[in-house]
């Protein structure tokens, strides 16, 4: 028998059921709008101007330096046309740096096209004022190789760098050559098929030299690689010292016969990564000392040195 508690339940059921189905279909239902394409050109929005020979021209969006060519930006002033010799991304992905012939202190008019990721191009036009201050400041790395499962060693640069200028040494020995991808990448090559890495084998790049485009020198750089997926380093340090003080800088070498590891000795310091507890040889060379001795995981390794000169480039080159 029905009564009217029964038929209430019953009624306010059947609603919240309809109510439900109601929102399901208007869920279904409902699209998205259609995601729109990039049709705006890239818009310029600052222009900050480095040194004698840099600019760097900040947009509101990524550049294509790959479709942006410098013979399509031009800078004039009432007295001169001034060249853009390059063009190369900066350590942001809006921005781009030019690298033109020397400016003088004078107004320049700037004007050109340029292409964002989405291939839209855009014209701008701008005035800035030259500087006939030299770039002083010294390049720095932005990244890097480094470690396991690595099988090339690269670098990046924070600015552009003189392509002609790279001093490097690999070991264990290997025939590399450097090739540059743009002015700020770096990365080496094996010259023949039989100078690939090997697995089970740690190797150190050693980068001795390399400038910017005005002649400023990065710092001296070690970092190492190796093909291994499993590698679990054993690291070894040691101290260095010269009548009982610390060494600021110099150079470490890795021996077991052969040359098989390179570091930096900062701050009377080194570190090296290997693979075994066993004790190696080192050889460390700081300016006018130089000193040998051997070393071993979890020891007090101390390499005094003494008053005699070594050409480093003899052991590694």
């Amino acid at each position: 028998m029905l009564t009217f508690r029964s038929i209430s339940v019953e009624f306010a059921m059947h609603v919240r059921l309809v109510f439900i189905v109601m929102l399901l279909i208007s869920a279904c239902a409902h699209k998205a709008p259609p995601i729109s394409k990039d049709r705006l050109g890239p818009h310029l929005q600052k222009i900050a101007v480095l040194n004698t020979k840099q600019i760097q021209l900040s947009f509101n969006e990524e550049i294509d330096t790959i479709a942006t060519h410098v013979d399509s930006i031009f800078i004039n002033s009432d007295q001169e046309t001034l060249p853009v010799l390059f063009l190369y991304p900066s350590l942001s992905a809006s921005e781009i740096v030019l690298l033109t012939m020397p400016m003088k202190d004078m107004a320049y008019d700037i004007s050109g096209t340029v292409f964002d990721t989405a291939e839209n191009r855009s014209h701008f036009k701008s005035r800035f004022l030259g500087l006939t201050g030299p770039d002083t400041i010294a390049p720095w790395l932005t990244g890097y190789s480094q470690g396991r499962n690595t099988r090339e060693f690269y670098f990046a640069f924070s600015e552009a760098m003189d392509t002609t200028s790279v001093s490097f040494s690999i070991i264990p020995k290997k025939h590399f050559a450097p090739v540059w991808l743009n002015y700020r990448y770096l990365q080496f090559s094996p010259q023949t098929a039989g100078e690939t890495l090997s697995f089970d084998t740690t190797y150190y790049l050693f980068l001795k030299q390399t400038c910017d485009v005005s002649g400023n020198r990065a710092a001296p750089f070690v970092t190492s690689i190796t093909r291994d997926t499993v590698y679990q380093p054993i690291i070894v340090l040691g101290k260095v010292l010269f009548d009982g003080t610390p060494i600021n800088e110099g150079v470490a070498l890795l021996k077991r016969g052969n040359i098989i590891g390179v570091a930096l000795v900062a701050k009377g310091e080194f570190a090296f990564e290997v693979r075994d507890s066993t004790s190696y040889d080192v050889q460390v060379v700081a300016g006018d000392h130089s000193g040998t001795g051997t070393i071993m995981a979890g020891r007090d390794n101390i390499i005094e040195l003494v008053r005699e000169r070594i050409d480093i480039d003899r052991f590694i080159d």
